[in-house]
């Protein structure tokens, strides 16, 4: 049996954003900075936690955007900005590593 392509992780990073397009640069975790060397894809989650009652309130839905990202040392990861409903929520997650 070999690894587990994929490595839950889900802890909040600190992430440096380009300053036109607000894509993310580069984030820290574990007090290690990585730089990213591309995003490899991105998408939104505009949906409702797992599980929630299926409610037509805005407020109990996602405000998500997710990034696949390769570092220059080609480690891949998957993070999100947690946009939540203010305008002032700037979370970042580290979402998961892929091997």
């Amino acid at each position: 049996m070999g690894p587990d392509p994929e490595k839950f992780i889900s802890q909040a990073i600190s992430v440096s954003r380009d300053e036109a397009s607000g894509r993310p640069v580069s984030f820290i975790w574990n007090g290690r900075v990585y730089a990213i060397k591309e995003i490899i894809a991105v998408w939104p989650d505009w949906g409702f936690p797992t599980g929630s009652p299926r409610r037509k309130n805005w407020r109990m839905r996602r405000h998500r955007n997710y990034y696949r990202v390769e570092t220059v040392d080609g480690e891949v990861f998957e993070l999100y900005h947690d946009r939540g409903i203010k305008a002032e929520s700037d979370t970042w997650v580290l979402q998961t590593q892929i091997t």
